[in-house]
């Protein structure tokens, strides 16, 4: 048992401050760059997903703004949303047909 409550305190803090930030910070540039790319697709090309450096800069307390050439322009973090929600989707169809393909 001391073997087991040793390891969990070694284990907890790399995962907690290693593994837990990468894991983050991936999940949050799949979900952006998934974003960018289904968000002008669903839209034709109507509403777009802020850029890090772009010159369209969104107020403070909005999620979305228009652009100067009329595009709307939606927050990074919305965008970063739809992306996850695009894989989760992805994997609920997939689960879907994998359950309902017979053998």
């Amino acid at each position: 048992m001391p073997l087991e409550a040793l390891a969990e305190v070694l284990i907890r803090p790399v995962v907690e401050f290693v593994l837990q930030p990468i894991a983050e910070g991936l999940m949050h540039a799949v979900g952006y760059l998934t974003g960018v790319v289904v968000v002008p697709l669903v839209t034709l090309g109507h509403v777009v997903v802020e850029q890090p450096k772009g010159g369209n800069e969104i107020p403070p307390g909005k999620y979305w703004a228009r652009s100067p050439g009329g595009r709307i322009v939606l927050d990074a973090d919305w965008g970063t949303v739809v992306g996850v929600l695009t894989w989760v989707l992805v994997g609920v169809a997939a689960a879907v047909v994998y359950c309902n393909s017979g053998p």
